[in-house]
């Protein structure tokens, strides 16, 4: 038998049970106060017990029988008819979180707009890739990095879903909110002024543009809320909507085409369906119209508008998956929320026929897809008997920016890379320069 070394341990068990034995009889120090006080020769009482007979001798307040206890200082809304913004009357509300049930053509009868020609206008077309930034695309690239893969934020993501195994449960993903990667909010707690977003940065790549001081009259407003009230056959319609960047600009876009030019064109026609299905009624609206910037600010006019899809919030009204055709009209709805929210901030709720059209631009993207449209708003009218109709131009098809970017096998990755997706925002952003 070979003899090992001796090492003079002891298993945990014994050591718990051995410093038990010592401690568990263990009695708590006297304090350094008592020790001071003994030794001046005071004496010394129990605090439990003078506490004792401090409450035999207090005496009892009586209360009057009118007085009541106080209010709570911030007192909880009730949704009935007590509510502030209560109304008999129903209301057509769309927002954020809606789509509609026809998509594109219904977007199109809702607002009584038109396409007079298919894709953007040729202005807009013509300026494409005629702008550059010094290293664009490896710029470009780069952000996008930042903002899908190398951002070192790490929260809870969404659920995964398969229509084809719908009780199957998907382990639960950690990495970067979807509107982490859109946009700065300053109002998150873990989002710092430092942050690599996808179109922050992209807009701040398009004040690089070199001879271009003008861009100086640009101004870029986070989190755009506005709200239109609008009446289509007689029915209220309110459309609250909210812009995530909206670049205003001092001059107004020009018109891009005459009032008259969509007049012809005839809307869809989605019978059996209504212009209102699958629009939500409520009782609780208000009747003002809001538009985020004071006309008298110098950089007023809406220019282009940055709108964010997140899947997590934005539903189809019956549960169903939001179609192609719902993500193009968004970018129409929203578009004309804001265009109308500018045109009664200047001509007043009432206004019908524009003394002269409000012309923005959109752009609406979930960090992959990016949507492109223009909008030029000649009436508020929304009747089929309108004289005048809006019109709106719009790429048929949402761009992918990329096909895929995060880690592969533990490496992070940038597949097929579209430099067209920039290049259509630089010139949105320079349009009317």
């Amino acid at each position: 038998m070979r003899l090992t070394q001796v090492l003079c341990k002891m298993t945990n068990y014994r050591i718990f049970k051995l410093r038990w034995e010592q401690q568990k009889r263990k009695r708590a120090p006297l304090s350094k106060e008592y020790l001071h006080v003994s030794k001046l020769g005071l004496p010394t009482v129990n605090a439990t017990e003078y506490l004792e007979k401090a409450k035999e001798g207090v005496v009892p307040i009586e209360f009057d029988s009118d007085v009541r206890p106080a209010e709570p200082l911030f007192e909880t809304l009730k949704f009935d008819e007590s509510h502030p913004d209560y109304r008999a009357n129903t209301c057509y509300c769309l927002d954020d979180t809606n789509v509609l049930l026809e998509g594109l053509e219904h977007s199109k009868l809702l607002l009584n707009s038109v396409q007079i020609q298919e894709g953007l206008p040729k202005e807009v077309e013509d300026s494409v890739g005629t702008q550059s930034v010094p290293f664009q695309d490896t710029r470009v690239k780069r952000l996008i990095m930042y903002a899908n893969v190398f951002d070192s934020m790490q929260v809870l993501l969404p659920k995964r879903k398969d229509p084809e195994r719908p009780a199957w449960n998907f382990p639960r993903d950690y990495g970067i909110d979807s509107k982490r990667k859109f946009c700065m909010n300053k109002n998150e707690p873990y989002i710092n002024a430092f942050s690599h977003l996808t179109i922050t940065q992209m807009l701040q790549l398009c004040d690089f543009v070199d001879g271009k001081a003008s861009l100086a009259l640009r101004s870029q407003v986070p989190d755009a809320y506005c709200c239109a009230n609008v009446e289509k056959e007689g029915h209220p319609i309110q459309i609250q909507n909210r812009a995530d960047i909206l670049v205003t600009s001092k001059v107004p876009i020009a018109p891009l085409t005459q009032r008259s030019a969509g007049n012809s064109i005839p809307l869809p026609d989605l019978h059996p369906l209504k212009f209102n299905v699958s629009i939500p009624k409520q009782h609780f609206y208000h009747n003002r119209s809001i538009f985020p910037i004071s006309k008298e600010f110098l950089k007023s006019h809406p220019h282009t508008a940055f709108f964010h899809f997140d899947p997590v919030e934005v539903k189809n009204l019956y549960e169903e998956p939001v179609t192609e055709s719902q993500f193009l009209s968004r970018t129409v709805v929203k578009a004309f929320a804001v265009a109308a929210a500018r045109a009664q901030q200047l001509h007043g709720d009432n206004v019908k026929q524009l003394p002269e059209p409000i012309t923005i631009q959109a752009v609406h993207t979930d960090n992959r897809r990016f949507h492109f449209a223009v909008l030029q708003l000649n009436t508020l009218d929304l009747d089929a008997t309108a004289q005048e109709k809006n019109i709106v131009w719009m790429l048929p098809q949402a761009i992918d920016l990329f096909s895929e970017c995060g880690y592969v096998k533990g490496r992070p990755v940038l597949e097929e890379y579209n430099p067209e997706v920039f290049q259509r925002i630089l010139s949105f952003y320079c349009n009317g320069l």
